[in-house]
């Protein structure tokens, strides 16, 4: 009975057994990793054959001690290796070391090593066990996401606005390398609050974006003070972007900050700039405007109401209106102009006619010209309007006086050459009378006495007719140059166009040459006074004060005086008690 016990207890454990090596060779199989067993000598021997897939070499070929480990560790890697072997030979035993390793293909794989190792009774090493993982894919993946994050990092610390990252209780967490540069005064960052760092305050500042995205969820914006040891020091424009948990809570905020100092900077100086450029076009004394290539108003000055009666919001809105308001006459002269300036790329000129509001006729001087900017595109036209009514004034009274001088100028020479006429025939007559005379001779001498009287009559008759010529060329030419030469010189102080100065140089030229032949026979004293004296010499004569002189004259009372002064001085009458009006009066 006790041999069948035994020998069925011995069935029975061979049956345990089998199941155990059952149980074990499934376990080894299922388990991810190479179980081993190693030695000293870098030897190790496998329970199975997944190292094959591993390193690509046989599994005998390490269970038979041909190959050991230390042969397919990368050489780099062996060092460290061993000194995670020794670590845990000093301290538990136990080590994890990853490692790389080269397969027979020549690929690296990279290996994690557990390891136990075991002693004997004198603490020397027996032989070490544990399990190989290939992390190769886990390592590729690491090495992706740490090459990601690097990528990431670079982009993060390029960005040259600055960027900072925190927590929902305002604790900067991450920042680039920009908003170092910028708060280098203020590092280190960490364990810090943004207003701290980027304020230096001890709380929250009034106006933060980021808590209002915080609280709402949503972007917001803010132009706030860039701040450096407490003194501001230019502009920051603000983003506060919320970051949001798988719950869309916000769980902190991305700071972005662009440094906008040299833009506020640049649009403080365009809005000063502006001004002044719009202070002086508004003030310009002109009706100055810019017209848009479609023909509507960009700018017209507020001086069109001064020339025109309308304000500049009226011509803005109704860009036909200076059309509207040329004089029915001059009506086809402006369109045709206005044609042409769209045509050409020339400055161009004219001169017209309108009605003021007020229905008052007005002569305008207008000049356009083509504006472009700095790429070259055509803005539209610059256009300048000239009030030139009291010019045009001017020229017609200069017309009139130029025309009622050549009529008495006619007149005058029409005179003179009847006179001319009259004594040649006399003179004529004289001489036959006076070869008669000889003639009879002695018949005649009986009358010799009232003949030499007739004849001292005759010389006296030519006296007065030669005073009278000379009287004649004199209050010629000084009524020219009383009543004509001071205008003359008015027109000349007055802003005028090249060819209407040369045409007063012509006038003038003509009549100087006019009464250059009175001159040598002038021998009053009037003759050495100037233009403007003699105009003031006229009005004296006239009755009028210093005063009333002045203000004719346009020019001050101590100019007047000043002339007057001169007027006595060059007559001969200064420091003398002489009435100048009375004076004056004597002079024909």
């Amino acid at each position: 009975m006790k041999s069948e016990r035994k020998i069925i207890d011995r069935k029975q454990m061979k049956e345990q057994l089998r199941e155990s090596e059952k149980q074990y060779k499934l376990l080894v199989k299922n388990l991810p990793g190479v179980l081993y067993k190693g030695y000293k000598d870098w030897s190790v021997q496998f329970f199975d054959r997944k190292i094959e897939s591993f390193t690509g070499y046989d599994v005998n070929e390490f269970n038979t001690r041909k190959m050991k480990w230390s042969d397919i560790i990368v050489e780099e890697d062996v060092e460290a290796a061993r000194e995670h072997f020794i670590k845990a030979l000093k301290t538990d035993k136990s080590y994890l070391r990853e490692y790389r390793i080269r397969s027979k293909t020549g690929d690296i794989r990279w290996i994690q090593a557990r390891g136990q190792i075991v002693c004997d009774d004198k603490g020397k090493m027996e032989y070490v066990t544990g399990v190989f993982y290939d992390i190769t894919r886990h390592k590729k993946a690491e090495d992706e996401l740490k090459k990601s994050e690097r990528f990431l990092q670079n982009i993060f610390d390029a960005i040259q606005d600055g960027i900072s990252v925190l927590d929902k209780d305002l604790n900067v967490i991450q920042i680039n390398n920009t908003m170092v540069k910028w708060y280098a005064h203020a590092m280190p960052y960490k364990g810090k609050k943004c207003y701290e760092i980027y304020h230096g305050r001890t709380e929250p500042c009034e106006i933060c974006p980021s808590i209002r995205a915080l609280e709402e969820g949503s972007l917001q914006m803010d132009i706030v003070p860039l701040i450096e040891s407490g003194q501001s020091v230019g502009w920051l424009e603000l983003y506060s972007f919320p970051l949001l948990d798988t719950k869309g809570n916000p769980s902190g905020i991305v700071e972005y900050v662009r440094n906008i100092t040299e833009r506020i900077e640049a649009e403080q100086a365009l809005r000063e700039s502006e001004q002044r450029f719009r202070t002086v076009a508004d003030f310009t004394y002109d009706w100055e405007s810019w017209i848009a290539p479609d023909g509507t108003y960009e700018y017209v000055s507020p001086s069109c109401q001064r020339i025109t009666g309308y304000g500049a919001n009226e011509f803005l809105t109704d860009d036909k209106l200076l059309e509207k308001i040329v004089h029915p006459d001059d009506h086809k002269l402006l369109t045709r102009h206005l044609k042409n300036e769209k045509e050409s790329m020339d400055a161009q000129t004219i001169e017209f006619r309108i009605k003021k509001r007020n229905g008052n006729e007005r002569w305008i001087a207008h000049i356009c010209q083509p504006v472009y900017g700095n790429d070259g595109s055509f803005l539209g036209r610059r256009a300048s309007n000239r009030d030139i009514t009291e010019k045009k004034r001017g020229e017609t009274a200069l017309r009139q006086a130029h025309g009622e001088l050549e009529k008495r100028v006619e007149e005058r020479t029409a005179e003179l050459i009847k006179t001319n006429k009259e004594l040649r025939k006399e003179i004529s007559n004289r001489k036959k009378a006076e070869k008669a005379l000889k003639q009879k001779g002695i018949e005649l001498e009986a009358k010799t006495i009232g003949l030499e009287e007739a004849n001292t009559a005759l010389k006296v008759l030519l006296k007065q007719r030669e005073n009278d010529k000379v009287e004649l060329e004199e209050k010629v030419l000084l009524n020219v140059r009383e009543l004509v030469f001071p205008y003359l010189e008015k027109l000349k102080m007055k802003k005028l166009g090249e060819k209407q100065r040369a045409y007063i140089g012509i006038i003038e030229s003509n009549l100087n040459d006019i009464v250059s032949p009175f001159v040598h026979g002038l021998s009053s004293r009037l003759i050495k006074l100037s233009p403007t004296e003699l105009q003031v010499t006229n009005l004296i004569k006239q009755g009028n004060t210093t005063k009333e002189i002045a203000e004719i004259m346009n020019l001050a009372s101590s100019t007047i005086d000043f002339h007057r002064n001169n007027i006595r001085k060059k007559i001969g009458i200064k420091n003398k008690r002489i009435n100048l009006k009375t004076y004056l009066s004597s002079f024909k």
